[in-house]
Order: structure tokens, then C-alpha cells, then sequence
């Protein structure tokens, strides 16, 4: 299929300046698309805003994608992040892909458009782990319900897999494979170690490293550190202040 024709006949469709190959299309009042073409031809780059717009940006997105087409195309990673993207007054410091798949932009009105096109948008590096620690339905929630890829203005959200058991609440995780999570979840399962002997948290980092957490007698007992062969006892605040600069990076 010639995507250039699809993308161009969408209502509403307009050629965006300064990018070869790139359009932009509003589906509705604060929704916006813009899209433009890998250096082949043969696959699309898409970036979906809501509320959000920034054309700046936006243009940069494109024209970054276009650039590094080969490596966003390469290998079948269902969420790839290529680091040393920024843009001036914001935060983000890559440019992320989902593969088809993982966004369904076109599932249902355009089937043969979605098998070429990737999902792009600004991210942060500790939002994305290696990815041998994905299979598709992780990268798929990832996706919807922590990275929110419409919205331009977000903070990150770092990658978090957690493993949980309490003995007093009776809360835990199932899955041997744990559960993807946000701080706020991982926040509330360390502070409620506190008097619940025999339980744990295990988290893991963006970049693979797992960090273990029970309370003993008061103390929050914290391994996994490197170059620590021994548990070390630490305060809850000590505990929540490492265990968000190890996420962040």
C-alpha cells in the first residue's frame, strides 16, 4: 500500500512545513495526529496529542524519527527508546516507538495502515527497560496506562516491576512474573511492610536490578544493593528516597 495516499486523504489532512513528507489532521476539538514517512517510504511514524499540541515539538518528533528510521524499524522490541532526543524547555531525553500492535491508531478504520505505522512520542530513558523484560501485553499496558503517549506535557513515569507479599494486609502478587506498577503503588506497599513481619517488597529498575525490602524490629532491611553482600537496615524515608533515585536512574 502507498501510506503517503492514505494519510494525505484523511479529512482535514494538511502538509506540515519544514518536515519532507509529514502531515498533520485533527480528529476532534484538543485531538490532534501528525505523521510523517521513514526514509524508505514504506512506514509511517505517528505522534497522537490530546490537549497537548505543541507543534515545536511535534516537528522535532517527525524529523527525529524520519533520521533514525532504520533504528526505530530495526529488530521486532515491541517499545524501543533512542536516546539523545531534546528539545529546548522540555524535560525528555528520548525518542520513543511502540510497534503495531502495541498502539491499534488504525486498527479499525485503516487495518493495513496500522501494520506500518509506529507509535512515536517524547519520553524519559527510565521509563523503557531492555527488551527482554516485555512481552507484548506488558509493553501494551505500558503503553495505555502508564507512558499516556497523547499527553506531550507529562512527567515520567518510571518502568517498576514489583513482587509483593504482606502478611497483615494480605495483599500480594500472584504472577511470578509480578506486576507493572507506578510509584504510588510501590509507595504504599514499603510504608506497609511497617509491623508485618514476614512480608516483602521486590521491585525492579528500568535497567533490570532488583532491590528486595522486609521490615524487621523497626528497621526496613534493604538488598540488593551493589557491592552489599549484607541486607542494611534503613529508615522508611531512607528506603523511599533510594528506591526513587535508583527508578530514575
Amino acid at each position: 500500500m502507498d501510506p503517503a495516499a492514505v494519510v494525505s486523504a484523511f479529512p482535514g489532512a494538511e502538509r506540515m512545513s519544514e518536515v519532507p513528507d509529514a502531515w498533520h489532521w485533527s480528529v476532534a476539538p484538543g485531538s490532534h495526529a501528525a505523521a510523517v514517512l521513514s526514509a524508505d517510504g514504506g512506514h509511517l511514524f505517528q505522534v497522537n496529542s490530546r490537549d497537548s499540541y505543541d507543534e515545536g515539538l511535534v516537528r522535532a518528533l517527525l524529523l527525529t524519527a524520519r533520521e533514525k528510521s532504520a533504528e526505530l524499524l530495526a529488530g521486532d522490541a515491541p517499545l524501543r527508546a533512542v536516546p539523545g532526543f531534546q528539545y529546548e524547555g522540555r524535560t525528555f531525553d528520548v525518542l520513543a516507538a511502540a510497534r503495531p500492535g502495541v498502539h491499534r491508531y488504525h486498527e479499525v478504520k485503516e487495518p493495513e495502515l496500522q501494520q506500518i505505522t509506529w507509535a512515536i512520542f517524547p519520553g524519559y530513558a527510565c521509563e523503557f527497560a531492555g527488551p527482554n523484560l516485555y512481552s507484548m501485553e506488558d509493553a501494551r499496558e505500558s503503553f495505555i496506562r502508564f507512558l499516556r503517549p497523547a499527553d506531550l506535557n507529562r512527567d515520567a513515569v518510571p518502568y517498576i516491576r514489583l513482587w509483593f507479599d504482606n502478611t497483615v494486609t494480605g495483599g500480594g502478587t500472584d504472577n511470578p512474573d509480578g506486576i507493572l506498577a507506578k510509584w504510588m503503588t510501590l509507595d504504599r506497599e514499603l510504608k506497609l511492610l511497617d509491623g508485618a513481619p514476614g512480608s516483602f517488597v521486590t521491585f525492579q529498575t528500568f535497567r533490570g536490578k532488583k532491590f528486595r525490602v522486609e521490615w524487621e524490629g523497626g528497621d526496613w532491611l534493604l538488598s540488593g544493593e551493589p557491592g552489599k553482600d549484607e541486607p542494611r537496615r534503613l529508615g522508611l524515608d531512607e528506603v523511599l528516597a533510594l528506591a526513587e533515585s535508583v527508578l530514575h536512574g
